[in-house]
């Protein structure tokens, strides 16, 4: 106490309790904040319309999905060293997408993983479509559904709001004062689009 009886010592004290709680509560409100968006990842944005929009996370899972099946389909047709590589790319590029997935990887991550997934899936369906029409085989219709399946997804991935929903924490959250004097002092990892 009698530390505390000199002015000078107990300024220089209640400012560093006053800067702590500030560093505190920035970061705990900020933190909150970001949570909310990136759960928006998952579960989906509100749509203006009412009602919620599906989440990326469930719309890569799907366009994985497809993937399998579109391979599960090719299994039953003669590989040519075309089919063959397009077959291992889609392959490859889906492992690193479910990988991804499970080890929570940041949207920009899981994006570019997403695209690898969508051109191999793109040039493997390229491939095959022509081999089974000439074998005349029962999987077309599979086949076409598939890949369908997995264009509709991404669409439903760029209409999902998120990358708005981003944009609009660090325009109004980050973006305006007193978050643009306090920023150096948040340390909480900012959510990232989906591109």
């Amino acid at each position: 106490m009698r530390h505390l009886k000199k002015q000078p010592i107990a300024i220089l004290l209640a400012l560093l309790i006053v800067a702590g709680a500030v560093f505190i509560g920035v970061n705990r409100s900020v933190g909150e904040q970001v949570a909310a968006v990136r759960e928006q990842f998952y579960s989906g944005v509100a749509d203006p319309a009412g009602g919620t929009r599906p989440g990326i996370q469930g719309q890569l899972t799907l366009r994985t999905t497809a993937a399998l099946r579109m391979l599960s389909i090719g299994e039953s047709y003669a590989d040519s060293n075309e089919l063959a590589g397009a077959r291992a790319d889609l392959q490859a590029a889906r492992q690193e997408l479910l990988r991804l997935l499970t080890v929570g990887a940041g949207a920009s991550v899981l994006f570019d993983a997403d695209q690898a997934m969508g051109f191999a899936a793109s040039r493997y369906f390229a491939v095959l479509h022509p081999i089974v029409m000439a074998a005349e085989g029962e999987e077309i219709t599979a086949l076409e559904a598939s890949y369908d399946t997995m264009q509709s997804a991404a669409r439903t991935i760029q209409d999902s709001g998120y990358n708005e929903a981003v944009g609009a924490f660090h325009r109004t959250v980050m973006g305006e004062f007193p978050m643009t004097a306090l920023r150096p002092i948040v340390f909480v990892r900012m959510p990232e689009l989906f591109a």
